[in-house]
């Protein structure tokens, strides 16, 4: 059976989440010109960052 892609939005979530709980600059966001993509990565970003500041590390192959 086939695996059904994920949306882009919500991988681009996902990577900023990532991003964010290991303490990378919101900088590093790779999506400039889409401003869907950029906007959940952002979000993402913000969570994951918020858990960062409050402690909670995440390990390498949870997400």
């Amino acid at each position: 059976m086939k695996r059904a892609k994920r949306s882009k939005t919500e991988r681009a979530f996902r990577q900023g989440y990532q991003q964010g709980v290991h303490g990378h600059p919101k900088e590093n966001c790779p999506f400039q010109s889409l401003i869907d993509e950029r906007e959940k990565w952002m979000s993402g970003w913000r969570e994951g960052h918020a858990a960062y500041v409050a402690g909670y590390r995440l390990a390498d192959n949870f997400l």
